[in-house]
């Protein structure tokens, strides 16, 4: 998302300046097509998914949502190797219509929602704490540890969003939040450069409060799912949190009530459209939602909230 200021971001609530500093975002002018060479793979790169995914294997089983533990149980996403993109892919597609597009790393809003339009969702091959990684970003002060990045990694890609897309709702939900970022891009409604800049913060804010980072009541009807029982108020279908062993903690603790770090809000649509986020930070809040109905119903019926007039 861009930093770029016009005269309705006095609109947006906790913004945090450079909250993107030195995070490479790719748009549609670059090379931004990057396909996996399985092969090239090293056993550096496996030894550390292995022990991004091994981390978080078991704590996620208790705590995240129905929809991501039988997406995962579907799909040939192993715990001790890099995942490979073409085995993945005609799965997806199988079974919503989605495929993976191997991407060269952060794409721009434009390109983003384009791509999704397709029902195609950008993954990268790099993973956090390789030399890959490290040359990438040589010179650049950019937080990479085991446990959490602001570049969405293969990891991130592939164990925190995928197996949502075996989900046929959730598919559709991801589709619907394509084509409305498209529509606001082509400005059809001729509200103009501004407007569009503005409402497309808007529908990354939403998407980055809710199918990032976001959080759904636990009511207990899920553990039948799990290996032991989940002991918190919340269940976790946020793919940002998903993927860092940092930010399933930091959810656990503030539940529990060992750290005040963070805060749990209820479901606000239009609070959550004009409030900004953090790439670089443990997010600070988290938005609950009743169920992933309640979040699709929601969607649905507030449009219009993302095509703000002035």
């Amino acid at each position: 998302m861009s930093n770029n200021k016009n005269k309705y971001s006095s609109l947006f609530t906790n913004v945090i300046p450079n909250s993107i500093s030195g995070i490479k975002i790719y748009n549609q002018k670059e090379k931004y097509i990057k396909n996996q060479n399985y092969d090239d793979v090293t056993n550096l790169e496996n030894r550390i998914w292995s022990e991004l995914y091994q981390n978080l294997e078991f704590i996620l089983d208790q705590y995240a949502s129905k929809e991501y533990l039988l997406g995962l149980r579907s799909l040939p996403i192993p715990n001790n190797m890099f995942p490979n993109f073409k085995l993945i892919s005609p799965l997806i597609k199988n079974a919503t219509g989605w495929t993976l597009v191997p991407v060269a790393g952060f794409l721009d809003e434009d390109l983003f929602f384009e791509i999704n339009k397709l029902k195609k969702f950008p993954v990268t091959d790099i993973i956090r704490k390789s030399p890959r990684f490290d040359e990438k970003y040589f010179g650049v002060d950019i937080k990479n540890k085991r446990g959490y990045t602001p570049e969405p990694d293969i990891f991130h890609d592939i164990q925190g969003h995928i197996p949502f897309l075996m989900n046929n709702k959730y598919a559709e939900f991801m589709y619907q939040i394509g084509i409305l970022g498209y529509d606001i891009i082509k400005d059809e409604r001729g509200l103009g450069a501004d407007l569009v800049h503005h409402n497309l913060q808007r529908l990354q804010n939403f998407a980055w409060w809710t199918y990032e980072y976001g959080l759904l009541k636990n009511k207990g009807k899920t553990d039948i799912y799990r290996r032991v029982k989940n002991d918190i108020e919340f269940e976790i279908y946020g793919a940002g949190i998903i993927s860092s062993f940092d930010e399933v903690k930091n959810v656990i603790d503030c539940s529990k009530k060992e750290s005040r770090r963070s805060r749990f809000l209820s479901y606000d649509i239009e609070e959550m459209a004009l409030t900004c986020f953090d790439y670089s930070e443990i997010q600070d809040r988290y938005y609950v939602i009743d169920s992933m109905d309640f979040l699709y119903d929601s969607f649905k019926k507030n449009k219009e909230l993302f095509y703000f007039e002035g």
